[in-house]
């Protein structure tokens, strides 16, 4: 059939042929308008079946170029000045201009920070703090920016788990190819190890027989307990037909019984019948059957064992099943015990601890032994080897073998005696490290160990049996090990640990394991995975393998074959992560995403150029946006646009020069344009008699890929290393040449003419801290200070040069520590800084700034003012000062010029840095004059992040230390260096195994003609400049217009292909899922359109989340992450692959997850949306501390006054402590500074008021316990001088402040120096975030502990200490008061007594959303406080604006979270999420129009209409009808749920899906439930009724509610209207009340005058969404009670009886039935060295939870666990005989809940599903009319409900109501609300709003108010209008 696949009402459509049925025909054109469509025109203010989004064709292939575009305005990030800039969308834009002039600022501190900050805005707070936020920009505006990936080269790898593989996600992809396709070798035999099951194993048995026709037996054994007699198991075999027992054997727990399954004739038995025979045999004896054979004695003889799984044939050594894991060293499965997983172990290394082997034992050859307190074990060595005949006085180089072991491992015959036998080095180290809680102890064990490979695992990371599989074919193997140098095969036969096969029999294996593999050059596994993917027939490895091509072709294409896949990500160069980030970008195959690079081409040969732009075009053909900052002329010229920044560097850049396309760019007139376009060229005169100039030669130079070499160097000119990437060039010069010069043991042999000195300036990083400036760094400082020093001795000033350092001396200003800004810490926004307030930023105490030097023009500076001059008005104002001058020279040479003496070095670009490293390396080697005057400079890669006119100014450089005498050997790829080069040197020819070569030596001139790989390069780079046609290959211009892919239908292929279909989806026009399995998902495959509304719906447990998150939302994260560093990646824990063949076209993703809870009562508005967090930021680093008994301001207080003030306190002590403060209110255990103290002499602690001692050991603290450290630093008599004392305390505290602690009594007392009340002189703390928190026992009312109300439970809980242990919930029993202390502030009176403008956090809380808005327009801040506040008042505005956006701007922001209606709950976590304002992510919301009203749910559409019009996706899982009516597209899963469920049975429009007969949604939606509004038991005048008169509390205010008894009332309304807040917090707490109530007693009825009617009901109960259960171990089966029944059923099958088992045996509760190793779990806890703690699946019970013994027991063929697995649906057929299991299960079935397992965790139930199991709980009570009229309140029933299941609900509550009870509703779902009898309608809007009762009576009667309900159900019922029926179908109904 044909589908057509429609976004909206556009005119173009996806057409594809499906072979399977399910997909309706096309609705022919014209056809007129179906059910919803009428429905869309009856409903008010709504657009059903109107597409929001996708209008036309136009609009799905892309926006005009106008809207289509990233839009940057006001952008003022460092030196930028108020860039306007629009970015096209879907572009590769690359960004150029001079080092300095703002490349940096503009793209990473602004495009990318916004873009990545707004993405990682979605994420949880948790795992924000390990997603490195970037700071918001400064900027007015940045519109239209997707999710970013900034790829450069400050990414610094830490971990040693990581490397290219893992970097690459390649290790991911072989770790599939190896759990599924790789072939496993018993390491023992070599023979391949296949897998047991009945079948293989009848077949090697029939091959084992002695004769073709021996009679046979299978048996298997069952284990009897001594408590059972034998006699019992024996009947219960025979009942189950076992009548032969073989052998009975006794052992110390029981009896073993040898039983025969079957015996029969080998060559006379059918096949049927041997199968059955042994899998039997299995099934009995718990996976093992024995065989025996008939001797010619006539006994049976034990031929074989065998075991179902792999098991080796040979020696029997069994193998567990392969999965993914057991091949990653990241696993717990897998990595190696001993090293967990990083292939090295670090240990004691001898060549450290005896580093010169021409020393002697006497003399010291052990270093750490030979002075000090280890002194005594020299001693004792010299003792022992002279009683054990070892040599001491011979070098140690020269003992033998045996000897030398004999010292480092100690004495063979060592019994532990260490005075009188020889322990050795070895174990003198680990005794050392039971003392490493010791700080000198861990010093010393530092020195003298270093990593090695790991022993266990011979490095290669995991455990021997992960390295018995292999992968690929005995030819394969050959042929790559063939294509290697013989040097680097060796990698290629790894033999693993614990293989004792011969060397022969090993090589003979076919394939390789995994890290062999790994240990390969990527470049030549690429014909490996080519040929295996040539050769399958297997689609799903077929799939992999071409992700691995895929990859390793990305590798290749930018230069990188030659790494392996198991080189360490550390170990690469800056250059190499960039490209290495890269390709892993383009693997991750993410769509609309900005990537943002910088500077790709650094380390790359032109060569490899139009590799990278081919690889940045590839990210832009599938859907991103590429911004690339650049100075290659071949990368830039390769975008489409190109953005110029100037004019200058520093101040005077940060404009835009030329914003254009690359073409327009070859004519432009900027400085970038001429170089460009040839009319400006680098160039240098040659240097003269460059062939009678000395040359210094390398030979026999062996190292890495360097084999034998032989190289000549000129000692003369400018000589360049050229080649392309990994050709050797690093290694010969780094690793050889400079180390052989400066001494270092060298590779080769040095011979010729040696230069007197070498000067390496390699690209080590530079220092990045703050106090350094370039003034510092080319050692320039040192004569200014001088200088400054002699003008203030001829003053009279007592300074010396020291006193004008800002790092130390008595000069600098005291309170910045000349740092000259104070730092404001702002915790989870970036820190800020501000001019320091004491000295203004001038770094210098005022005596200092007095001392001024003259100038040349006649002024007279400071230092201060000498530090704000550039270095050009530096070198002109001081030229006469000594060595200042000159230093500064070089810093002008190098174009830095224009730098200030001071300016910090983080400020500088990676180009400048890259200038002033060179600077100071000239300063250095020239400035000494002593030096020897022949130098060779060695330069590697000197251009990085130069702009030509950098590189012209670079070359001059070398020109003038050539001129000097200097000769010059610079490593570069720059074709301009290239170019000016005297002599070159290029290697190659290719890179890795394939280079190692000089493949030319000479002039440029002649490497041009010679044609190598540079020489063509550079002689294409000339033709360019001088304006040749060939340019445009050579600069890879893109073409002249961009071509427009045409629509075109995808071709479908056939099922026999393997694939339902190759593609379902135009290029860049919807997400593609194909073949996804994941959970009960049937190979489902479907398609999700970019840019619209899609819904994913379908039964309850059909799979719909599955889809959603596991998979689309799973992916889009995942990849995402995987550009992130690793430590980020392991703490926020990417989701695992889904189990799906592809996911294309996927962005990044978001997903709103549904949560019921409103969160515990310490939640707040303010809380729920962070707000509160922003505002404790605000209040602790903007507030003032006002002491709460003066009500006066604090203010600082001298020395003497805290001396003053603790002699009048303590003037009757005779000695008191002074105590530091070393950690206040922290939950970090602080060990180093603990240690610190340990290690200055502190002997002693006062931890958390106790006195813990640390000369021994430091205590380990709790981590999550907020802690109290002091430490003493004096014991004074207070009645003495103690001034001296207490300003020394007040020094060494960071917080300024002191504890005073009489040791008599133990009282102590607290002193502050900054803030102290000048009243009563109370001293404050310093203001932390913490004081405002109500989680932090720092600043909560002690009275409520940060609750805001006094209950019962609080109580206890605070006397019990518990009070921080958990956020309790409300407890509608519990009577709760406003507590008196804080009157429900939630904060102690410090905390009050802070303000900021005026009021208290508390006050500014207690605003509505509304005012807060208001006040925040009006609010006038100082610049200090605009400075501080920026970042966090900009997220508070934009939070407040979600709020008012969804409706919420009359909700106080102290509004506590239990007291929120459901809806309202709802929409502040979409607000939220929804208001981050991305473009191009794909947003996954499920269930979204929870807990809303009608009027509600039109916000929330609206709020995704706008996300999709800013170009998002939007996948919605959801049931309600008007969201399912309002989507582009629907996605319908099903038929069923669980198991029956999976499929795709529908996707397309609504109207599609209606008219789909196979589709469960359709059906729905086409035949919905029909109402007459009339309810089915009317409420007439006489109906009993329960009546609440006067009902007061929160926003109520209702003289008189009436609910009928007997009959099911619809409580309704908008959001915030009331409606929980009347029938949980009013009528059932009263009602509880009353009827508990004793005999004759007046209930105390709260918020009400009372309750009539009350006698008539006998039980209340509330069934709400809280969780059934907070363990695991409880489920549905044992919530609801029929699990006993099951045990019971168990426990009485012949298999238990046999087994002596009682039901006790099945739970997983207890010991003797659990699996041992998981303790009933199911999963084991697995610790990670440097991971988090990861859950794995048991391995014994596979998630089963029971013991081998328990779940041999069988009923009707099922095991325990089997059951616990088994759906609700299932179990109902497989019980259907046993009422007491099937009459809950139906219940379980009747409310929807059919596809949940009868062992699901409680902890994963939604709120939903816990409600309506409680719901179930309470009906299997009920049995029949005996049962007490009972009042049901439900909360939401219908959340989580399909359209189908919402009517099952409402039979079942209809049979309540028959059954004489009474059901109260709160609800919003119409279907819900249309059936109820009687409906009362509260509002008339939410909040202050709300409370009143607008409407009531049948829902017929509430559609004709005009309230937001009645308008909804007008419209409603008049859909729902049952159809007339004629008289001849009405009695043919009747009949029925």
């Amino acid at each position: 059939m044909q589908k057509f696949f429609r976004l909206g009402k556009s005119a173009w459509a996806i057409s594809y042929n499906c072979l399977h049925t399910g997909f309706p025909a096309p609705l022919p054109a014209g056809d007129p308008a179906s059910a919803s469509a009428e429905f869309a025109t009856l409903i008010p203010h709504r657009r059903f079946s109107q597409r929001t989004i996708v209008k036309n064709e136009e609009a799905v292939r892309g926006a005009t170029p106008d809207e289509n575009v990233i839009r940057i305005r006001g952008a003022r990030q460092n030196n930028l000045k108020s860039v306007d800039l629009d970015i096209p969308v879907g572009s590769f834009t690359v960004v150029t201009g001079l080092s300095g002039s703002g490349k940096s600022s503009l793209v990473f501190d602004t495009l990318y920070a916004e873009g990545q900050r707004r993405y990682v805005e979605t994420f949880s707070p948790y795992a924000r703090q390990f997603l490195d936020r970037m700071n918001r920009p400064k900027a007015d505006a940045v519109e239209g920016v997707p999710p970013a990936i900034a790829i450069d080269q400050e990414g610094a790898i830490r971990t040693s788990r990581s490397t290219v593989g893992t970097m690459t996600e390649l290790n991911d992809h072989l770790k599939l190819l190896f759990g599924h396709h790789a072939q496993l070798f018993c390491p023992h035999c070599g023979i391949p190890v296949p897998e047991h099951t009945p079948e293989t194993i009848l077949q090697d048995a029939m091959a084992r027989l002695p004769a073709p026709d021996a009679r046979i037996q299978w048996a298997f054994e069952l284990r009897v307990p001594k408590t059972l007699p034998i006699e019992t198991a024996e009947n219960g075999l025979s009942a189950q037909g076992f009548t032969r027992i073989i052998a009975r054997r006794k052992t110390k727990v029981g009896t073993i019984l040898t039983v025969s399954a079957d015996r029969f004739r080998a060559d006379a038995v059918e096949v049927s019948r041997a199968r059955q025979a042994v899998s039997t045999a299995l099934e009995k004896g718990s996976g093992e059957a024995l065989l025996f054979v008939r001797n010619d004695e006539g006994e049976d003889e034990l031929l074989a064992r065998y075991r179902e799984g792999r098991v080796c044939p040979t020696c029997g050594r069994t193998f567990s099943a392969p999965t993914p894991n057991k091949f990653s060293f990241n696993s717990p499965v897998a990595a190696c015990t001993l090293c967990r997983g990083f292939g090295r172990v670090i240990q004691t290394d001898m060549k450290l601890v005896i580093p010169d082997e021409s020393l002697s034992l006497a003399a010291g050859a052990v270093r750490p032994w030979r002075s000090g307190t280890q002194r005594v074990c020299q001693e004792d060595l010299i003792r022992c080897a002279k009683n054990e005949g070892i040599r001491t006085d011979v070098p140690w180089r020269d003992l033998t073998d045996w000897e030398r072991r004999w010292v480092t491992d100690g004495s063979p015959l060592w019994k532990g005696d260490w005075k009188r036998e020889w322990y050795g080095i070895r174990r003198y180290f680990e005794w050392l490290e039971t003392k490493n809680y010791k700080m000198h102890v861990r010093v010393l064990l530092a020195r003298y160990r270093s990593y090695d490979g790991c022993p266990a695992c011979g490095g290669a990371r995991l455990l021997p049996e992960s390295l018995a599989w292999r992968y690929g074919t005995k030819e394969a193997r050959e042929t790559l090990i063939k294509s290697l140098p013989e040097a680097s095969r060796g990698a290629l036969r790894f033999v693993p640990q614990g293989t004792d096969m011969p060397a022969e029999a090993y090589d003979a294996l076919p394939g390789f394991n995994i890290h062999e593999l790994m240990s390969a050059p990527v470049g030549s596994l690429r014909g490996f995975f080519e040929g295996r993917l040539a050769n399958t027939r297997d689609e799903s490895e077929a799939m992999v393998l071409r992700e691995v091509v895929a990859r390793i072709g990305f590798l290749t294409d930018v230069g990188l074959g030659y790494l392996t896949l198991d080189r360490q990500g550390r170990t690469l160069s800056g250059g190499e992560v960039e490209r290495v980030n890269l390709t892993t970008a383009l693997g991750t195959n993410l769509v609309n995403t900005l990537f943002v690079i910088d500077e790709p081409s650094i380390g790359l040969h032109p060569r490899d150029m139009d590799r990278v732009n081919g690889v940045l075009r590839r990210l832009v053909a599938a859907g991103n946006t590429a911004v690339v900052v650049e100075h290659d002329p071949q990368v830039m010229l390769a975008g489409e646009r190109i953005v110029d920044l100037g004019p200058g560097p520093g101040a005077a850049g940060g404009r835009v020069l030329f914003n254009g396309t690359t073409r327009e760019m070859l004519a432009g007139t900027t400085l970038t344009a001429e170089y460009l376009s040839g009319r400006r060229i680098i160039s240098r005169e040659r240097t003269p008699g460059l062939d009678e100039a000395p040359v210094l030669t390398l030979e026999h130079v062996t190292m890495h890929n360097l084999r034998d070499l032989r190289v000549d160097f000129p000692l003369k000119g400018l000589t360049a290393v050229a080649g392309v990437s990994g050709s050797g060039k690093s290694t010969l010069i780094a690793d050889v040449l400079v180390p052989a010069l400066t001494g270092e043991a060298p590779s080769g042999v040095v011979t010729g003419t040696r230069p007197d000195d070498v000067i390496f300036v390699d690209q080590s990083p530079m220092g990045r801290t703050a106090r350094g400036n370039p003034v510092s760094y080319v050692g320039a400082y040192g004569d200014l200070r001088d200088a400054l020093a002699a003008e203030a001795e001829r003053t009279g000033a007592p300074f010396k040069a020291v006193d004008f350092s800002f790092n130390a001396g008595k000069g600098r200003c005291p309170h910045c520590l000349g740092s000259g800004y104070e730092q404001i810490e702002m915790q989870f926004l970036s820190d800020v800084l501000l001019p320091c307030p004491e000295c203004g930023g001038k770094r210098f105490i005022p005596e200092v700034l007095n001392v001024r030097i003259p100038t040349a023009d006649g002024r007279r500076l400071n230092i201060a003012e000498i530090l704000d001059l550039t270095v050009d008005e530096a070198a002109e104002a001081f030229a006469d000062i000594k060595g200042f001058a000159p230093k500064l020279t070089h810093l002008r040479e190098v174009g830095l010029g224009y730098l200030t003496l001071g300016q910090p070095l983080p400020t500088l670009s990676g180009g400048e840095r890259q200038r002033l490293k060179l600077a100071a390396h000239l300063a250095e080697s020239l400035g000494n004059r002593r030096r020897p005057k022949t130098k060779l400079f060695v330069f590697d890669e000197p251009t990085t992040g130069l702009h030509f006119a950098d590189v012209e100014r670079l070359v001059g450089v070398f020109d003038k230390l050539i001129k000097a005498g200097h000769a010059v050997l610079v490593i570069e790829h720059n074709l301009d260096v290239l170019d000016c080069a005297d002599h070159v040197i290029e290697m190659g020819p290719g890179g890795g195994d394939e280079g190692g070569q000089v493949v030319f030596t000479g002039t440029p001139d002649q490497m041009c003609d010679a044609a190598t790989l540079t020489g063509t390069a550079l002689a294409a780079w000339r033709r360019a400049r001088a304006g040749d046609a060939t340019r445009e290959s050579f600069f890879n211009l893109p073409p002249l217009e961009k071509k427009r892919e045409p629509f075109r239908v995808p071709a479908i292929p056939t099922r026999a292909m393997g694939r339902s279909m190759q593609s379902l989806l135009l290029e860049k026009r919807a997400i593609a899922v194909e073949g996804a399995r994941e959970h009960n998902l049937k190979n489902l495959t479907a398609a999700i359109p970019h840019n619209a509304l899609t819904v994913v719906t379908g039964p309850s447990g059909s799979g719909k989340s599955t889809l959603a998150f596991n998979i689309v939302f799973a992916e889009g994260q995942r990849r995402y992450l995987s550009s992130l560093n690793a430590y980020a990646r392991s703490m926020v824990q990417p989701p695992p692959v889904p189990d799906v063949d592809a996911v294309r076209e996927i962005p990044p993703t978001v997903a709103i997850e549904q949560r019921t809870s409103r969160g515990g009562m310490r939640s707040t508005v303010a809380t729920m949306t962070e707000l509160h967090h922003f505002l404790r930021l605000i209040y602790a680093k903007l507030g003032t501390q006002y002491c709460p008994d003066c009500n006066v301001p604090v203010e600082a207080q001298s020395p003497q006054a805290i001396a003053q003030s603790i002699r009048e306190t303590f003037g009757d002590a005779a000695s008191v402590r002074l105590l530091v403060p070393l950690v206040r209110h922290q939950k970090a255990p602080a060990r180093k500074e603990m240690e610190a103290l340990q290690a200055s002499g502190i002997k002693e602690l006062l931890i958390d008021g106790e006195w813990v001692s640390i000369e021994k050991k430091v205590p380990a603290l709790k981590r999550a316990v907020e802690h109290n450290i002091d430490w003493p630093i004096a014991e004074v008599d207070p009645k003495g001088d103690i001034h001296g004392k207490v300003e020394e305390a007040l020094v060494a505290s960071r917080f300024q402040s002191l504890t005073v602690w009489d040791p008599a009594t133990g009282r102590s007392h607290y002193y502050s120096a900054a803030n102290a009340c000048p009243e009563c002189a109370r001293s404050f703390p310093e203001l932390d975030p913490r004081l405002f928190s109500y989680n932090a026992n720092v600043g909560v009312c002690p009275t409520c502990m940060g609750y805001g109300v006094v209950a019962k439970s609080i109580r206890d809980a605070i006397k019990k200490g518990e009070a921080f242990d958990r956020d309790m919930t409300p407890d509608p029993d519990e009577e709760r008061t406003v507590c008196p202390d804080c009157n429900g502030a939630r904060l102690n009176a410090v905390a009050r007594a802070v303000r900021w403008k005026g009021e208290g956090i508390h006050e500014c809380e207690a605003r509505t959303v509304d005012e807060t808005a208001e006040r925040l327009k009006a609010l006038r801040l100082t610049e200090r406080e605009e400075a501080i506040g920026r970042d966090a008042l900009a997220e508070i505005r934009s939070r407040i604006g979600f709020l008012q956006r969804v409706g919420l701007g009359y909700l106080t922001l102290d509004r506590s979270a239990p007291t929120l209606s459901g809806g309202e709950a709802q929409r502040i976590r979409l607000a939220s999420q929804l208001g981050t304002a991305l473009r191009g992510a794909c947003y996954i919301l499920d269930e979204p129009t929870i807990g809303l009203h009608p009027r509600d749910n039109a916000m929330l559409l609206d709020a995704m209409g706008e996300l999709a019009r800013l170009g998002n996706t939007l996948l919605v899982v959801e049931h309600d009808e008007e969201t399912i009516r309002h989507a582009d597209c629907v996605i319908d899963i099903g038929p069923g749920a669980g198991v029956r469920g999976g499929e795709l049975r529908a996707m397309g429009t609504v109207e599609e899906i209606s008219a789909n007969p196979d589709s469960v949604t359709g059906r729905a939606l086409a035949e919905p439930l029909t109402h007459t509004g009339e309810g089915r038991h009317p409420v007439e005048a006489d109906t009993p009724k329960l009546v609440l008169r006067n009902v007061r509390m929160h926003n109520l205010a209702l003289d008189k509610v009436e609910i009928p008894l007997g009959r099911l009332t619809a409580l309704t309304g908008v959001s915030g209207s009331g409606k929980s807040t009347l029938a949980r917090e009013v009528l059932f707490r009263n009602l509880t009340e009353a009827l508990h109530a004793k005999p004759g007693q007046t209930p105390a009825w709260s918020h009400t005058d009372g309750i009539e009617g009350v006698e008539k009901i006998r039980r209340a109960l509330e069934v709400d969404q809280t969780p059934i259960g907070k363990t695991r171990r409880s489920c549905p089966a044992t919530y609801v009670g029929f699990y006993q029944a099951i045990r019971d059923l168990f426990a009485q099958s012949p298999d238990a009886q046999e087994r002596g088992f009682g039901p006790g045996r099945f739970t997983f509760n207890r010991t003797e039935g659990a699996c041992p190793d998981c303790a009933g779990m199911g999963f084991r806890t697995v610790e990670m060295a440097f991971l988090p703690d990861v859950q794995v699946p048991c391995e014994t019970c596979r998630g089963a939870r029971f013991n081998p013994e328990t779940l041999a027991v069988r009923w009707k063929g099922k095991t325990i666990g089997d059951v616990l697995n088994m759906s609700v649906d299932d179990a109902l057929v497989f019980f259907e005989s046993m009422p007491t299991v099937a009459r809950p299960l139906q219940l379980l079935q009747d409310v929807g809940l059919g596809y949940l397992t009868l062992g699901q965790p409680s902890p994963t139930l939604s709120g939903g599903e816990a409600q309506r199991i409680k719901l179930v709980y309470e009906l299997s009570k009920i049995r029949g009319a005996s049962s007490p009229h009972t009042l049901y309140v439900l909360d939401e029933p219908t959340v989580g409900l399909h359209m189908t299941d919402v009517a099952k609900l409402i039979e079942v509550l209809e049979r309540l109501v028959e059954a004489g009870h009474t059901v109260l509703v709160i609800e919003h779902d119409l279907d819900m609300v249309a059936s109820a009898d009687h409906v009362i309608d509260l509002g008339p809007e939410g909040g202050a709003g709300g409370g009143r009762i607008v409407g009531e009576g049948t829902p017929k009667a509430l559609s004709k108010k005009a309230t937001h309900t009645g308008r909804a159900l007008k419209a409603f019922l008049a859909h729902r209008k049952p159809k007339k029926t004629s008289a001849k179908d009405a009695k043919a109904s009747k009949a029925k």
